[in-house]
């Protein structure tokens, strides 16, 4: 727990132990930066420390961390306090300074030596001092040490003080000493004005105060996983699908969107402003960029200017990072050495891969292999000069068998064409080496260069594209880069992949917003699909659609959503826990490993069921529950409505690992039988005589680590009237999810009781129905806007589920701004048109 006693503020601009600076080595050079990235076992619940000068955030950083992994928070700052009775300044002011480092000594020492596991510490001033370096040194052998940085123009406004250059140089003194004593690096990176109105409409869509640290709290998260070797959660707000577990590796034509080390500041502002569907990023940097030209170092301000880079990235771009570092042909010894010490401190990021020069020899893999935690290595070989049929040579295969003996994960080999000949002989190679490399790590094969276009759309992992809305001044070769827009295209013309039909199923879809929505998407996307509205009054008159050599997939609406379930082959684990399928995907075999490959045609073997609608209720309330409000053991969830939605909004909340559950009807008995339904294992919801469909199993490449699909059934209870008081003993909710249909006429008229909302720090309150968009409940919460409460309409809920389902049918990232502002203006229109 937080320790009990409120401190305000120290008028110190740091600690005492900081006045007198601790010695530094002759230069910036002499830290080992691969000492400092030493390897300790990070799949148990060992303690993580949070170091940093003052004002970095360390402590807001170490709640969001605390509440993320259920650890206790001990703040070194207020375990001083209750020791002590006093301030850290008091303290040295009244017992002098020698006395008052040896108590903090002493204090860290005990705190380190007792919190070995499950704890997040953050560490106070004392860490920059010698025998404190020590401590930490020793503690960083076993347990994650987390160094924290920010922009000195950040830290003074936090500490209201004008004296920015006293901040830096304070920061220049002490980091170098915080870098060598940590594991790894966390820049607390602040957003432009602009940053989460325009630029992120729809994944934090309002910027409530509650909401201050939201985007804090995602980058928190990311490194926390990575730093534990968990399973990263999503790299934004959408929650995990049936593909989301897949590795990148494993999926057909994915693609990483270069950006230029050089560039960040330009290419992030564009970010934030458009749709990123490529599946991951490649930061591309070349060794001059970071390396001083005088002294042929990588020095210790270059190290601060890349975690702050590589951190600005990681916050407009909510994909996988491929750390790339560009050695070219000529190797000396010192640069390969200066190559290494930034491999080294690029480690300390986690980036999700990071590709290692296959010629850098094997001291440096076998550094980068000791000390990665769960980032994956590509070994990397470009031939910028090959000699003529290179890749028909024995050097090629030379170069896989050189990358398995290393234990790169995967491995890339390009080179400049001369010719479009040079594009049939990497196909060939791509044929051979699957032949004779069959289990070897994946590869990635293509040419560059103006003849080389033609080899990179038919590369199914990792192509290199650019971004559409880029300017030529951030790609002096745009005219020659593919984008995903262009390689999609090509894929469809050359009828590698097909063109498909989708659709809504229901018996009164025709005017639903889907086809909007996914037609935009598949243009945007540069697929040739379309989207169509499929109405009738029994899914029986609509079950030959299902077979049609050129169906894609199907949403599913009522009523047709649990009699679809009769004719699935198999169910996703979400679809039968919930007992309804709202999407349906063809397979073009009866395995169902062939999920993976869509955008094919062809005779329909089998079909899968899945569910999304759980998903669009999670990530509203992910989005907009407030950090003060994450998810707890005590938390507390209220929901109206015991229909299909409701169902959906149980298992979203048990995915979110709520414990406690309430749930409201106006028929109290629906409600019973709905948690009855919940009770331990759902039993199967097919009609009478209906062949049973077979759960998904798990597969070999689509299984999921134990964290991801774990759902903790906690207690579900019944209220029986809103004329009561919320009962005793609990917690009042944080999260109110209505599930109520409004169709009825009229329609119903939901205020909740004000002792319900009794919360002290708010929450969010979710209408699903959205015609009309505005209810009494909504007018309710928006009116307690000031005491915490969300509010989130339908309308915010309806895409989320629509992105899900675009990317179970495509297998693609879907362009979720997009769709949401499709959704969004649709509505301003039909406002306006009544």
């Amino acid at each position: 727990m937080v320790g009990e006693v409120s401190l305000p503020s120290q008028p110190m601009l740091h600690g005492p132990g900081a006045q007198r600076g601790p010695s530094l080595p002759e230069s910036a050079s002499g830290i080992d930066l691969f000492a400092g990235s030493g390897s300790f076992d990070s799949t148990n619940d060992a303690s993580i420390l949070l170091l940093g000068i003052r004002g970095t955030g360390k402590t807001s950083i170490g709640i969001l961390a605390a509440s993320h992994t259920g650890f206790r928070l001990i703040d070194a700052d207020q375990l001083f306090y209750r020791t002590t009775g006093y301030l850290r300044a008091s303290y040295a002011a009244k017992h002098g300074l020698d006395e008052y480092r040896a108590k903090e000594l002493f204090l860290m020492r005990e705190i380190l030596e007792t919190n070995p596991t499950r704890c997040i510490i953050v560490c106070g001033p004392g860490s920059a001092e010698g025998t404190g370096r020590d401590l930490i040194k020793e503690f960083r052998k076993e347990h994650p040490v987390i160094h924290v940085l920010r922009d000195a123009t950040n830290i003074q406004a936090y500490l209201r003080t004008d004296n920015v250059k006293k901040i830096s140089g304070l920061a220049d003194m002490i980091g170098p000493w915080y870098r060598s004593v940590s594991s790894h690096e966390f820049y607390n990176v602040s957003d432009p004005a602009d940053f989460g109105q325009e630029a992120l409409r729809g994944w934090i869509p309002q910027q409530h105060p509650a909401l201050y640290l939201k985007h804090l709290q995602i980058d928190v998260h990311r490194l926390i996983d990575a730093v534990r070797n968990q399973r990263a959660r999503p790299h934004d707000l959408q929650v995990q699908h049936s593909l989301s577990d897949l590795p990148l590796e494993a999926k057909p034509y994915t693609y990483a969107l270069d950006v230029d080390f050089r560039h960040i500041t330009d290419i992030a502002s564009k970010l934030r402003r458009t749709d990123l569907i490529a599946d991951a990023v490649e930061l591309r940097i070349k060794l001059s960029d970071l390396v001083d030209e005088q002294t042929g170092q990588f020095s210790e301000s270059s190290a601060t200017l890349l975690t702050r880079q590589h951190y600005v990235l990681r916050r407009c771009a909510p994909v996988p990072i491929i750390f790339h570092l560009e050695i070219g042909q000529a190797q000396s010894e010192a640069q390969l050495s200066e190559y290494g010490e930034i491999l080294a401190h690029a480690l300390r990021l986690a980036p999700e891969y990071m590709t290692v020069d296959l010629n850098a020899g094997p001291k440096i893999f076998e550094e980068v292999l000791n000390r990665r935690q769960s980032t994956k290595i590509i070994g990397h070989f470009f031939d910028c000069k090959p000699v003529k049929d290179a890749w028909s040579r024995q050097e090629r295969i030379s170069m896989l068998d050189r990358a398995r003996s290393l234990g790169c994960d995967l491995v890339r080999i390009c080179q400049h064409a001369e010719d479009a000949g040079d594009n049939f002989d990497v196909e060939k190679f791509r044929l051979w080496a699957k032949h004779i490399n069959s289990k070897g790590p994946a590869l990635i094969a293509y040419n560059t260069g103006y003849h080389g276009r033609s080899s990179l759309f038919v590369n199914r992992i990792f192509t290199p594209v650019g971004l559409e809305t880029l300017d030529r001044a951030s790609s002096a070769d745009q005219d020659q880069r593919l984008t995903v827009q262009s390689a999609q295209k090509a894929l469809h013309a050359s009828f590698i992949l097909n063109k498909l039909t989708f659709g809504i199923f229901g018996d009164a879809v025709s005017n639903a917003m889907s086809p909007l929505m996914h037609n935009s998407a598949f243009e945007f996307c540069g697929m040739p699909h379309v989207y169509q509205t499929f109405q009738a009054p029994s899914l029986q008159q609509l079950k030959h659609l299902l077979y049609d050599k050129t169906f894609g997939g199907a949403s599913i609406s009522a009523p047709f959503k649990e009699d679809v379930m009769t004719v699935v082959d198999y169910l996703s684990p979400e679809a039968r826990a919930i007992g309804a399928v709202n999407t349906l995907i063809p397979l073009r075999s009866k395995a169902l490993e062939s999920i993976v490959d869509r955008n094919r045609a062809g005779p329909v073997e089998a079909l899968y069921g899945d569910n999304t609608d759980w998903i669009g209720i999670h990530t509203c309330i992910r989005s907009h529950l407030s950090p003060i409000n994450a998810i707890k053991s005590r938390s507390t969830a209220l929901i109206l409505g015991a229909g299909g939605m409701a169902r959906a909004a149980i298992y979203a909340l048990q995915r979110l690992q709520v414990q406690t559950i309430f749930v409201w009807n106006r028929t109290a008995r629906n409600a019973e039988k709905m948690i009855s339904m919940f009770d331990g294992s759902r039993s199967s919801t097919q009609g009478q005589g209906a062949p049973c469909p077979e759960d998904a199993p798990p597969l070999k490449t689509l299984a999921r680590s134990s964290d991801s699909k774990t759902v903790q059934p906690g207690r579900i209870f019944s209220l029986p009237s809103m004329n009561e008081p919320w009962p005793s003993g609990f917690e009042p909710p944080t999260i109110v999810v209505s599930c109520i249909s409004r169709a009825s006429n009229p329609p119903p008229q939901i205020v909740l009781p004000e002792s319900w909302l009794r919360s002290q720090t708010g929450g969010v309150i979710i209408e699903l129905a959205y015609n009309p968009v505005d209810t009494p409940l909504l007018r309710q919460a928006r009116g307690l806007a000031t005491k915490g409460w969300i509010a989130v309409d339908g309308l915010q809920v309806l895409p989320e589920q629509g992105i899900a389902q675009f990317e179970l049918f495509t297998g693609r990232r879907a362009p979720s701004k997009l769709m949401r502002d499709l959704v969004a203006r649709h509505s301003r229109e039909q406002d306006d048109c009544s």
